[in-house]
């Protein structure tokens, strides 16, 4: 029987290697999501948002960084976890949106881009076809599903970043500041269609973001950061 909450943060504190010596970043998070929820986490820059986020996936060099306390993401054990052991986590529970629209595009079409994260999983070619199309659908991206990657404006690109994240249909969707290259019109169609994906899809949902104004009112849950540390949680 799986567990009510899809993450449980307990204790958790990250440290990085500056000038040969460790610092830490946050310190002692202690957080717990429902799954279906969506979590807004708020702060300056620097109040670590982006450290738990990358923590939660698994992505800090382990010779450069020290983490300690537990993640269980959907019931499944975070911290330690490497190499293929994460990667799967990655492909199958979790997966994660940053700030630049061009750093996470692989290809240079747009189908085959959705496709891409299927193919490395070894998925086979019908089930490929079928998701990649439910996908294109679900984003309305017909139009420019045969364009190339080069083509697209900023707000595609990260709709297409966000669409080849939920072609492997993750449990949880974890978004770092993803509108914060983009202009507002294709910010607020971007949070509409996460918001879409929390509502009918049932994903979960970890965000951080500056648009208050768009993030506060589709969120469940409200978590302050500052120096590293969680001051509010409401």
């Amino acid at each position: 029987m799986e567990s009510e909450n899809i993450l449980e943060a307990k204790q958790v504190s990250v440290a990085f290697r500056i000038a040969g010596k460790f610092q830490k970043a946050i310190y002692d998070i202690d957080l717990r999501l429902r799954r279906g929820e969506v979590l807004a986490i708020v702060g300056e820059s620097g109040s670590g948002k982006s450290t738990f986020a990358t923590a939660v996936m698994g992505l800090h060099n382990p010779n450069q960084t020290q983490i300690t306390g537990s993640i269980l993401l959907d019931d499944e054990e975070v911290i330690g976890k490497t190499g293929d052991s994460m990667a799967s986590i990655r492909g199958s529970k979790v997966g994660m949106i940053f700030q630049n629209p061009d750093n996470q595009l692989v290809t240079d079409k747009v189908w085959h881009e959705l496709a891409f994260g299927l193919e490395s999983l070894g998925v086979d070619n019908q089930s490929i076809r079928r998701r990649v199309a439910e996908m294109a659908s679900f984003f309305d991206m017909q139009t420019w599903f045969r364009k190339s990657v080069s083509e697209l404006s900023g707000g595609q690109k990260q709709l297409l970043n966000l669409a080849s994240v939920m072609v492997m249909q993750p449990k949880v969707l974890v978004l770092d500041e993803p509108t914060s290259q983009l202009d507002p019109i294709a910010a607020e169609e971007f949070l509409n269609t996460v918001y879409k994906i929390n509502r009918e899809l049932g994903t979960t949902v970890i965000i951080s973001e500056h648009r208050l104004e768009d993030l506060i009112p589709m969120a469940d849950r409200v978590v302050v950061m500052d120096k590293g540390e969680i001051i509010s949680a409401a």
